[in-house]
Order: structure tokens, then sequence, then C-alpha cells
């Protein structure tokens, strides 16, 4: 192993160890690294034929083909069943499924299923922003998303405009409901319902009490997520209780 990588000029096994699919594409074909290869080959299809299984099912509609024969003669054909494709909106590639195959999509569906290439990171760089305005910030999203905190900076700031695309899922599927308890929110909403609440005959030292407080002492421009749940579910609780 050594000698062969010695006349490829590849970088030593310190960077990365052979039998590992990263040695693989260095460059090495050793048979531990070719081995590797072939694992990991096998892993990716169990793992698309799992994804596949989890979608909901699909009617069997027929797939008419239509070529252009050796001797020049327009040929068709219709297949019993075709391919609905990866999330169930056609197959880009008009495939037709066998009788043997997994998962109830063809194979090019089964490895979009499970593809983790690069996207474009406008989608998300917006959906951080709204978040930001909710009183999401990014270490929120980022304990959320298990996602590193500087991936999520660069991420909003622009710095990075490419992102893989498991990890813009996951950062698309962070929602207000990951605010931090001391996240800054606007208290607008908060002292609506508390004026309400005043209107009623409640008074100031009674809320406070009822929210755990010693002393109803809020901001009028912005307030604690903590708090501004506390004052929404006091409102709740009281105004749904018959008087």
């Amino acid at each position: 192993m050594t000698d062969f990588c010695e006349r490829r000029r590849m970088p030593g096994p310190e960077a990365f160890a052979h039998g590992t699919r990263a040695r693989y594409v260095t460059g090495c074909r050793c048979a531990d690294c070719r081995a590797s290869n072939v694992r990991r080959y096998h892993e990716r299809q169990e793992l698309g034929k799992a994804a596949a299984r989890a979608l909901p099912p699909a009617p069997a509609m027929p797939l008419k083909r239509v070529w252009i024969g050796s001797d020049g003669k327009a040929r068709a054909r219709v297949f019993k069943r075709a391919c609905p494709g990866a999330h169930r909106r056609g197959c880009p590639d008009r495939s037709y499924l066998r009788k043997d195959s997994k998962g109830g999509v063809c194979r090019g569906c089964r490895a979009r299923l499970i593809w983790n290439g690069c996207v474009d990171t406008a989608p998300v760089r917006a959906h951080l922003r709204r978040l930001s305005r909710q009183g999401v910030g990014r270490r929120a999203v980022a304990d959320a998303a298990d996602v590193g905190e500087t991936t999520v900076w660069f991420i909003y700031t622009g710095r990075k405009k490419q992102c893989r695309k498991t990890t813009a899922d996951r950062i698309l599927a962070v929602s207000r409901d990951h605010i931090s308890d001391h996240a800054l929110v606007p208290a607008g909403a908060a002292w609506r319902r508390l004026n309400l609440l005043l209107e009623e005959g409640f008074s100031k030292a009674e809320l406070a009490r009822r929210m755990g407080k010693r002393s109803l002492q809020l901001k009028k421009t912005r307030i604690t997520a903590l708090n501004a749940s506390k004052v929404e579910r006091l409102y709740r609780r009281v105004m749904e209780v018959p008087a």
C-alpha cells in the first residue's frame, strides 16, 4: 500500500487512513480502500431502499415509450408500472419499474431521496432572518438544528453561499417554538393581554402572583420570551374560565 501511494504521490496515511472511503476518493486503490468503497456503496443502497419504503403508496400508472428502431420506423411499448418519482411528482427520467424493483421507485429516484449535495443558502438565509425577527437567535437555531453555530452565522451573513441539503433541511425545520427563554421579543401583544386583564378587575399584584413573579415590572418595548409565554398562558387560563 505504501509503494502504491508513493508512486501516486498521495498524502500519507496520517491524513486519511487506509481502509476508509476518504482514502479511496483521494486516489488509493488498495484492497482495503476498494473494500471500504464497496461497503459505502451498499450502505447507500440500503438507505435509499429504506427512504423509498417510507414514501406514501402511489397508484400504478402505465408508461408509454416511443423510439426509432434500426430500420428507421417508430416503435412503441407500454409498460405496466411507471416510476412515480422520489417525491411522487413524476420521475424525471421517465423510468419504468421492473418486477424486482425495490421500494416502488427506480434506482435514480432512490439516489435522489438520499442525495446530500450542495444547495443554495438563499432560502435558508431568509428563514433565519424571519426567525430573528421573531426572537429566535442563531444559538437557538444551532441547538435545535444540531448545526454548528459558526455555520449558522456564515449562512445568516451571506458568507456561506452553499451548504449541504441535510443542513438546509434541519435549519428550515426550526420554528418559532424553538425560541430561547431569555430571547427578547416585542412586548406589544403581552401588554395588550395584560391591559385586558386589568380592565376585567385584576390588580397588578394578583397578575404577578399568578405569573409566579414578585411584581409586574415588564418593559413596554421588548420582554423575554419566557415572560411572554407566561402572559399568554395566564390570559388563556383566565379568559377560558366561565364567569
